[in-house]
């Protein structure tokens, strides 16, 4: 009898009993995806770097088009990473949601970031250096 209960048929552990719904399966994406993005994240380090060397504040009479530009490049490819790499691409929509949010709030940062470095200094209540 004790037997019958240890070793019951449904508990062998073959995946014969019932189906966990709450369990997440993951299907891993074929290598030649992989290999395209290494390929579109190689064109883009290409882009970076020649961005490095053109003056597109020249062209377009504002000071910060460069940043802007290597800004939307390197957004581009964080996207790439975080949607092939980190198994993005076949989540569920709460996981979507919460890497979108990841970014919206990267762009909140940095524009309150850029705000405070563009403003005038106001003197106010900060107190002036003095080197002893």
């Amino acid at each position: 009898m004790m037997a019958d209960i240890a070793h019951g048929h449904d508990d062998h552990g073959h995946g014969h009993g019932p189906v966990n719904p709450a369990v997440e399966v993951i299907q891993h994406p074929k290598p030649s995806l992989y290999w395209l993005t290494y390929a579109i994240l190689f064109v883009l380090l290409i882009v970076t770097v020649v961005l490095y060397y053109i003056d597109l504040s020249a062209a377009t009479r504002w000071v910060g088009m460069n940043f802007v530009v290597a800004m939307i490049v390197a957004v581009i490819k964080a996207g790439f990473v975080v949607y092939n790499f980190m198994n993005v691409r076949g989540s569920t929509k709460l996981t979507w949601l919460w890497a979108v949010l990841g970014f919206v709030w990267l762009m909140l940062m940095a524009g309150i970031f850029i705000d405070y470095r563009n403003r005038p200094s106001q003197g106010g209540w900060e107190q002036p250096f003095v080197r002893y």
